[in-house]
């Protein structure tokens, strides 16, 4: 009995956002998941596996529902770590595996752990149909094991699909087929800086905005409710000083004072030296 893996890379997702687990799907993304349903709605499915990512998650969760299945996350199935400054260096990380930039994660190390996940699967889904939410470099490291001519080209091919479902057809742990079923093409989605906040967010789309809650910073210039105690945020009051559009751009980042100002994101650093390069890019087009 042959198995069949469908994975789903999810649809677009929010760019800027503080938080990689969470980022969630833009407008589109979330218009663009019907192209699941639409491919497997024939189908006989037996579980849905995902990725715990948000974005992973609510890609797969209209199919999920249409047959009336819960998701099952494995926290191995996640999207590789970016590190610190890793622009640029995307094809230096696939010709070299073991390769990765400052607190960033290397393509072995996605792979091993991604494997170790599919291996499982292919043993407890025997002849079975399995949909497995994913994301694109984690899916590029397993189709990368089956066919070791994989590389970088074949990653930027399917990099702006979003989503992008293939089948892997399997007789035990033997890759039979692999079939592409459907994608959406995605452009680059490009930053609007003037909705970036000084601390690297971005108000659109934001809960507490649109219900009136909070005004925006930008808006109100660094007065809002979460500041109601010290008057202007301090992040907002400091980047003024310094004369930048938000922190990653000031002269003197990154500084100290910011894992004390920005405490409730961990990778703030990372996230604001994202910003900071694909403005230099934009500004250099």
């Amino acid at each position: 009995m042959n198995t069949t893996i469908i994975f789903v890379r999810h649809a677009q997702s929010l760019h800027p956002f503080k938080d990689d687990r969470t980022r969630p799907l833009t407008e589109e993304g979330l218009a663009d998941r019907a192209i699941v349903l639409e491919t497997i709605k024939d189908r006989k499915i037996d579980a849905f596996l995902c990725s715990p990512y948000k974005r992973s998650v609510d890609t797969i969760q209209p199919a999920a529902d249409f047959f009336n299945m819960d998701i099952k996350t494995d926290e191995r199935f996640r999207e590789r770590k970016a590190g610190f400054d890793g622009s640029g260096l995307l094809e230096k990380r696939w010709a070299d595996f073991s390769f990765a930039e400052k607190d960033g994660e290397c393509l072995s190390s996605v792979q091993e752990r991604n494997m170790a996940a599919f291996e499982e699967v292919l043993k407890d889904y025997t002849g079975k149909t399995v949909v497995i939410g994913t994301h694109g470099t984690a899916l590029s490291t397993i189709l990368s094991f089956y066919d070791k001519s994989f590389g970088v080209e074949d990653f930027y091919r399917i990099v702006s699909w979003m989503p992008y479902i293939v089948e892997l057809t399997f007789d035990g742990d033997k890759l039979l087929q692999k079939t592409e079923l459907g994608h959406v093409e995605k452009s680059y989605q490009e930053i609007d800086f003037s909705t970036i906040t000084a601390c690297g967010e971005c108000c659109v789309g934001c809960r507490k905005k649109l219900d009136g809650i909070c005004p925006g910073c930008i808006e109100a210039d660094g007065v809002v409710p979460e500041w109601s105690d010290s008057g202007r945020c301090r992040i907002h009051a400091c980047v003024k000083e310094h004369g930048a559009l938000f922190c990653g751009l000031c002269s003197e980042f990154p500084c100290e004072k910011i894992p004390e100002l920005m405490p409730w994101n961990p990778n703030v650093i990372n996230h604001l030296n994202y910003l900071k390069n694909e403005y230099n890019r934009k500004e250099n087009k």
